[in-house]
């Protein structure tokens, strides 16, 4: 994680082990990797930029490239708090 509590992850990670490293616990009933949860979430293959709520943790989605999500910046609930919506 970085300074202010974000961690930017590959798409291609998957949440088993987002979730052992970060101590989260994002479901993985419906996905493998954090792009396919941000996939199913969102019903779409979301453009770079976009942002989502799922879970109490915020996903950016910072790049992709067709219809891949390359990279993700993740902001868990505990990040979030004392943060002034933009």
């Amino acid at each position: 994680p970085k300074a202010d509590g974000t961690t930017q992850v590959d798409g291609w990670v998957t949440i088993r082990e987002l979730n052992r490293a970060q101590g989260w616990s994002l479901p993985d009933e419906h996905a493998t990797t954090i792009a396919g949860l941000v996939i199913h979430e969102s019903q779409s293959i979301p453009e770079a930029g976009q942002i989502f709520s799922y879970y109490g943790f915020k996903f950016e989605i910072l790049k992709r490239h067709r219809h891949q999500i390359i990279a993700i910046r993740i902001t868990p609930p505990a990040a979030m708090t004392g943060q002034q919506a933009a």
